[in-house]
């Protein structure tokens, strides 16, 4: 019996158009009927997340911000705060890489640099961050919010062209390629493997109860946090090979493919 199931975003419930499934939402009030708890799983802001499932807002998880923010039910249960001098000393390496364009992700609000970056990164900032500020002096919102991830955009492969450059960090804060044109730093403990376990043991659910759907690196933890992980056909090739199962591509509708199988034998 599965009791919860977690999805990505981009990649997994989002098709390559960035449209979701006209059978989610029906999909996931069958699952609630059934007493099977949903968790949307992202890379993405909670406010961003909120706006595309406002109906369902007070039946879901929301695990945002790769983990580092949780809501459950419409409250906050979790949020894992990076130190100032951390972010401070982040933000002056990030500002030495070429086409490198970081976003403050704090529990309020977004915080990106209002003379940095173009009209191409703020669509990209717009897209993922329903509350996203525009500010004079990005290091001034360091006190002013809890900063639980910055994200770095860049226009062409974040692996090869932002990664290497964060080599300083790999030891000590989580540092991963969330999309071709993103990464992510969190602390070390934030990853969405964690933020499952943590629903699983506020509810009493198993390892073999819960079921995730990924696509991506920053999906990875997730894929080790239940047996029933399925990777999508179009996921990261790290992330087919830690997967137990495999799903449909996004743009096969495959999380509600793999579901409604799952939801016939109920």
């Amino acid at each position: 019996m599965i009791k919860l199931v977690a999805a990505d975003m981009d990649g997994t419930l989002l098709n390559s158009k960035k449209e979701l499934s006209d059978k989610l939402f029906p999909t996931i009030d069958r699952l609630h009927q059934k007493r099977v708890k949903f968790a949307v799983a992202s890379g993405r802001q909670y406010y961003n997340l909120l706006e595309i499932y406002e109906s369902l807002k007070d039946e879901m998880i929301f695990i945002a911000e790769n983990g580092a923010i949780v809501f459950d039910e419409g409250r906050n249960i979790f949020y894992d705060q990076m130190e100032t001098s951390d972010v401070l000393e982040m933000m002056d390496i990030i500002s030495k890489i070429p086409n490198a364009f970081p976003i403050l992700c704090g529990l309020e609000s977004a915080y990106i640099d209002e003379n940095n970056g173009g009209p191409q990164f703020e669509a990209n900032a717009d897209m993922y961050y329903a509350r996203c500020q525009r500010v004079s002096d990005l290091k001034a919102v360091v006190n002013q919010d809890a900063i639980c991830k910055i994200a770095i955009y860049t226009p062409h492969n974040s692996e090869q062209n932002i990664y290497p450059f964060l080599e300083k960090f790999y030891e000590h804060f989580k540092v991963v390629v969330s999309a071709g044109e993103w990464v992510d730093i969190m602390n070390k403990t934030v990853n969405k493997g964690h933020a499952i376990k943590m629903i699983q043991e506020k509810y009493g659910i198993s390892y073999d109860e819960t079921m995730a759907f990924g696509d991506y690196l920053n999906d990875y933890e997730m894929m080790e946090s239940c047996h029933y992980s399925y990777a999508m056909a179009n996921g990261h090739p790290d992330v087919l090979e830690v997967a137990n199962f495999k799903a449909p591509s996004n743009d096969e509708d495959g999380v509600v493919v793999v579901l409604e199988e799952f939801l016939q034998r109920l």
